[in-house]
């Protein structure tokens, strides 16, 4: 064990690694690992561990290059945005893997019998009463906007010249999204879309027009099977509307309540059961509060007394 800490620090000593970079590196060891021991149900596993242990050594290697060169701007800037391409990486593997522990979608009658508990009803299946072509619409709208919530933030403090701000909002949404990943795998929870407990009660279909065809067409290449619970874009719209509200606070006024419209749409179109955004708050909430104490305790919010940014 101290010869690795010395090998370490003989090549990172001096480097700073923010809770960003542990977050990225730390979701793919662990996923890597994960898989090492738990991997009946994946076709081509030691092709999926390889590619996350190579990555995780890619970022510690690109941050350690990126740390020496503060003043190069395509380096720093590809130094702030590179969680995008883990957070990518780590939504397209899910299909693959997502039932490494358990074998089976095993949370989706528990989220199903959520629903009903707490409403009364199947939402997914009660809302169908209100589908008309300028609903279905607006929801898909609400839907689409969640697409614009990450560059409205980021770029936006980077454009603004707020570098430690942005790099903190990364540190906010790694923890958050990729935290959310581990317990997809936990909870591994279809759609009502996809469960047959709820799709054959389904009667009726959505319209629209052009954001319909958009998000369909998104959802023909991007969905996935099991990442259900909970509502990971819920968690991350809400933490990005309150990293806005800490250091961007206009913005963050418009993008806390547009956060409501595109919880609504998660479940009128069927992406997701009515418990998913709701525990999407939870968890966005958790990850919020753990994440703001840790970059205090490391000086990395730039609003701190003592930040070293």
């Amino acid at each position: 064990m101290s010869f690795l800490k010395s090998l370490w620090n003989s090549r990172y000593g001096g480097i700073r690694f923010r809770v960003m970079d542990i977050a990225c590196a730390g979701y793919l060891v662990l996923i890597g690992t994960c898989l090492i021991f738990f991997h009946r149900t994946v076709d081509d596993w030691p092709r999926y561990v390889v590619v996350h242990i190579v990555l995780a050594i890619i970022i510690v290697e690109f941050v350690r290059f990126a740390e020496k060169r503060p003043q190069n701007q395509i380096v720093w800037f590809l130094r702030t945005f590179y969680p995008i391409a883990v957070f990518l990486i780590g939504w397209s593997t899910v299909n693959a893997i997502v039932r490494m522990f358990f074998g089976t979608f095993w949370f989706t009658e528990p989220a199903i019998q959520m629903d009903k508990f707490l409403f009364g009803v199947h939402p997914t299946v009660w809302l169908q009463q209100f589908y008309n072509p300028w609903l279905d619409e607006l929801m898909y709208f609400f839907y689409a906007s969640y697409y614009m919530f990450l560059p409205s933030v980021a770029l936006v403090l980077y454009i603004k010249g707020k570098r430690a701000e942005a790099l903190a909002a990364f540190s906010f949404l790694s923890v958050t999204l990729l935290s959310n990943y581990v317990l997809f795998y936990l909870l591994p929870c279809l759609s009502p879309s996809m469960a047959e407990g709820v799709m054959e009660l389904h009667t009726k279909t959505h319209s629209g027009y052009f954001f319909a065809w958009l998000i369909r067409t998104i959802q023909s290449s991007a969905g996935i099977a099991g990442g259900a619970f909970p509502s990971s874009h819920i968690a991350e719209v809400f933490v990005l509307s309150l990293v806005a509200l800490r250091y961007v606070r206009k913005l963050g006024y418009f993008l806390l309540p547009l956060t409501v419209g595109v919880s609504i749409s998660t479940f009128y179109l069927r992406y997701h059961h009515a418990v998913d955004p709701l525990f999407g708050y939870v968890w966005g909430a958790i990850c919020f509060l753990l994440t703001l104490k840790l970059l205090k305790n490391r000086g990395e919010d730039p609003l701190s007394a003592g930040s070293t940014n």
